[in-house]
């Protein structure tokens, strides 16, 4: 016979009281999560790469070791009083319900958040996704809760408080361990409402372009396409009504929204980037925008990982200069070998091409920017153009930047804007945030270019360093991603051009740098000048023991919260 005690008021504020630091991991693991869907765009193939690649992240072994360990003693004070004792089954009740609380708040301090770097967006696709999730996650814990309660009741005698006690302790454990699955099966189950979703959006959005009486300028490549757009834009600015996509907005949907949402009637011109994480998606958001104007930066290896081979990265840069109209304008990078070869191709198809590009040689460039003298205070040169010549000063740091310039000068001068206006332009321009954005802090000068790196851009911003006098010079990096193949091999050509230039380096993530760190020692680069940060919450930490007055500090990639490690 079961015992007759029942969960009175007290004790089911005991209960409550037990669950509180249980549950707030349980929300935060959830929450934590849904953040990596967030950052893997809510694809559920991805999240389920990453599920697979971090179980020890997911499962939480140490969580689940102290929760397993209080059942363990839960079920032993469910078994030690005897019938004739009814006074110990409420003492071993309050027991448990110690020995609970007490593992409970120490969980609650010992946890770990992954969102260490960026935090989670509350969209209103999130909110759905929370809204699922938590649904799933509650009925499996009730339905463990009363499963292990039924279970135990015919097992043994117990108070029910202490059975009750015992069954939401393994509903929150068993609620915790599967927390990466619920997710995914609520992103899964999710799935074809979005897609409903997205495609009324996107529908609103061609509708609203088709109504758009201005001029889009579309701007893509594998770098540069960020600080282009920003410039781009400020040239148009002398004349023009402009609207450009905010920093970090070079989606499909994040551009739908921005379409819906900010762009007026009295933007005379649109400047987008539009980026690609796979074949056709620069494609889909041209169908959408209809752009006359598309310049391409760079065709290089970024995102290989995703696309599989430099092939199909150019296929789905070309998409852009594809979906221009017949009296639209290509504008092509014609230092970088890959634009160059789509310009040829572009060319053959009868498309209007202008090449733009750096040095004084025997190529027919349409803008050309010659005669350059680079410092770490910014740049002078002079752009000679099909509209005259002009000398062109910048505060912008790094001679690829030069390029960018040239870019939006070929832009800004199909559309009406004088040579001289862009020159003057020019001289007020300011990095687009964190591409290779200075600052000054204390007496420590900053290089901020967190962008998610490429090859070249590594090393031209390494470039930029070595061009500061004074005091030391330290990079901090989780080095490149998304390389696939030549993944390794880059990170240690990285690290042999970093030895050549730094005096420290700071190494966020010990696994994912280890090529990196090969590479410093090739360059001869001492062991006792490298120091390894588990994630960029660490960094700050590191940094106090060797930063003083006058160094220089290049921060180079960061990398989502997906590559954290934590262990």
């Amino acid at each position: 016979m079961r015992s007759g005690v029942v969960l009175g008021p007290s004790l089911a504020g005991r209960a409550v009281t037990g669950l509180l630091p249980y549950m707030a991991v349980v929300i935060m693991r959830h929450l934590d999560l849904i953040y990596l869907a967030q950052l893997e765009r809510y694809n559920s193939a991805r999240l389920r790469g990453w599920i697979a690649r971090h179980w020890g992240l997911v499962l939480n072994g140490r969580g689940a070791l102290v929760q397993v360990a209080v059942l363990g003693a839960g079920i032993l004070l469910a078994l030690l009083p005897l019938p004739v004792f009814p006074g110990l089954r409420h003492a071993g009740t309050g027991t448990f319900y110690i020995i609970w609380l007490a593992a409970g708040m120490w969980l609650r301090s010992r946890w770990s958040s992954l969102q260490v770097s960026q935090q989670l967006q509350w969209t209103s696709r999130t909110v759905r996704l929370v809204a699922v999730t938590f649904l799933l996650a509650v009925v499996a814990m009730l339905v463990t809760s009363g499963l292990t309660v039924l279970l135990l009741s015919r097992l043994m005698v117990a108070p029910l408080a202490l059975l009750v006690g015992i069954g939401l302790a393994t509903g929150l454990l068993v609620m915790s361990e599967i927390a990466a699955g619920t997710v995914l099966v609520a992103n899964l189950s999710l799935a074809p409402l979005e897609q409903a979703v997205n495609q009324r959006f996107y529908a609103q959005a061609k509708v609203r372009m088709r109504q758009y009486p201005g001029e889009v300028v579309g701007i893509t490549g594998s770098y540069g396409k960020t600080t282009t757009k920003f410039i781009a834009a400020t040239l148009l600015q002398k004349r023009y009504s402009v609207f450009k996509t905010p920093d970090g907005v070079n989606s499909t949907m994040g551009i739908v929204r921005v379409v819906r949402e900010a762009l007026r009637d009295d933007h005379q011109f649109f400047v987008v980037e539009v980026a690609a994480y796979g074949p056709g998606e620069i494609k889909e958001v041209c169908e959408i925008l209809r752009p006359r104007i598309g310049i391409l930066t760079a065709v290089g290896v970024q995102h290989l990982e995703r696309f599989g081979t430099p092939e199909r990265i150019a296929e789905a840069k070309y998409e852009l200069i594809d979906s221009l109209p017949p009296d639209g304008l290509a504008i092509v990078n014609a230092d970088d070998p890959g634009a160059l070869r789509l310009a040829e191709r572009a060319r053959r198809e009868g498309r209007r091409v202008i090449l733009y590009g750096v040095g004084d040689d025997e190529r027919d460039l349409d803008v050309r920017g010659k005669d350059v003298k680079l410092s770490s205070h910014g740049s002078a040169f002079r752009v000679e153009t099909g509209y005259g010549a002009a000398m062109f000063e910048t505060k912008l740091l790094g001679g690829w930047n030069i390029a960018n310039i040239l870019g939006a000068t070929a832009a800004a001068l199909e559309c009406g804007v004088p040579l001289e206006e862009i020159a003057d332009g020019v001289k007020s321009l300011t990095p687009a945030p964190k591409r290779l954005e200075l600052r000054e802090e204390g007496g420590v000068i900053k290089l901020i270019d967190v962008a998610n790196a490429n090859p070249l851009g590594a090393q031209m911003a390494l470039e930029v360093l070595s061009q500061f006098k004074g005091g030391s010079k330290i990079l901090i990096t989780p080095g490149l991603v998304e390389l696939g193949q030549i993944e390794a091999e880059e990170n240690r050509r990285f690290g042999r051009a970093a030895a050549a230039v730094c005096d420290y380096v700071l190494l966020v993530g010990p696994q994912q740098t280890l090529p990196l760190r090969e590479g410093l020692r090739e360059g001869g680069f001492a062991d006792s000048r490298i120091l390894v940060a588990r994630h960029s919450g660490e960094v700050t930490d590191h940094l106090k023991a060797i930063v003083r007055e006058g160094d220089v500090l290049l921060y180079e990639n960061r990398l989502p919260d997906t590559y954290l490690e934590l262990a």
